[in-house]
């Protein structure tokens, strides 16, 4: 078995469909009922969602250990073995799987790390975590603007955030350092080359010569934006650039950026610029921004 959500019933939400790699996010209504003893290869992160305080039982060979789960409370759970949870309460959760082998593959290669050990944790809070959470959540269940970058980008915030604060880890580098202005070139230059192909983290790494991790803290580091939020922005300033042309319609603007879709350009585009891009090309607002 690879997930423990494989015990439980249908989730309501599931980005195994999508194919993601590294992550599988998920959310399940549970009734009350029990978890035998298993085995899960994946690291788990639960983010709590219940109405009312959930009150957890783990039963081990000698004893019990009781623990109540009240709303954005989390619990981190490191693949391995564990013993036998019940539950009298209903509730709903997002769980959050992390293959162990993508997590050890990016902070080995964007941190000289001499090991890594993350911790097991039955309930913490930390709002970071729990944002990244629910951001992906939502990414399963309708489209963003940038599709897989967005995701990517999420994804290393996590694994970085969770090997950060919540492993035993020993480093043997720094982690400062910042894009050189040719590599930044070179970003913009491949964007403006392909505005309508998808963009993904593997790429914009590769211009840097980069692992994909280390490239993503690189650039955060460097811009002071993730490089989902810098493409987006570089995509809605070229929207602008054409639609003050006014010889494209919207539809084709939002195919020629390379967006999921026009709903999701229209709704990225008045995010950014406080109205929508039939409005910004009738010359209905003004182009401050």
């Amino acid at each position: 078995m690879r997930y423990v959500t494989e015990y439980f019933k249908q989730p309501l939400v599931s980005s195994a469909p999508l194919a993601w790699e590294g992550v599988r996010v998920e959310q399940h209504r549970l009734e009350a009922g029990e978890l035998p003893a298993h085995h899960h290869k994946h690291h788990l992160l639960m983010l709590y969602q219940a109405a009312v305080p959930l009150v957890v039982h783990q039963l081990h060979e000698t004893r019990t250990t009781k623990t109540v789960y009240h709303t954005g409370d989390l619990g981190l759970y490191p693949g391995g073995d564990y013993s036998t949870l019940t539950w009298t309460t209903p509730h709903e959760n997002v769980y959050l799987m992390v293959d162990d082998q993508h997590l050890d593959r990016l902070v080995r290669q964007g941190l000289d790390l001499t090991h890594f050990v993350l911790s097991e944790r039955l309930k913490f809070n930390d709002p970071f975590l729990a944002q990244l959470c629910r951001q992906l959540l939502a990414a399963a269940g309708s489209q963003h603007a940038l599709g897989l970058l967005y995701v990517e980008s999420l994804t290393n915030a996590l694994c970085y955030h969770l090997i950060q604060y919540h492993a035993a880890h020993e480093r043997r580098i720094a982690t400062g350092g910042r894009l050189t202005r040719e590599v930044l070139a070179r970003i913009d230059d491949y964007l403006e080359a392909h505005a309508e192909a998808p963009v993904t983290l593997d790429i914009l790494a590769g211009l840097a010569n980069l692992s994909v991790f280390h490239f993503a803290r690189l650039f955060k580091q460097t811009m002071g934006v993730a490089p989902y939020q810098y493409v987006l922005g570089w995509k809605i300033r070229r929207a602008r650039q054409l639609l003050r042309l006014g010889h494209a319609s919207v539809a084709d603007i939002s195919d020629v950026l390379g967006f999921a879709s026009l709903a999701t350009f229209s709704t990225a585009f008045k995010r950014a610029v406080g109205c929508s891009p039939q409005e910004f090309q009738r010359g209905g607002a003004s182009d401050k921004r």
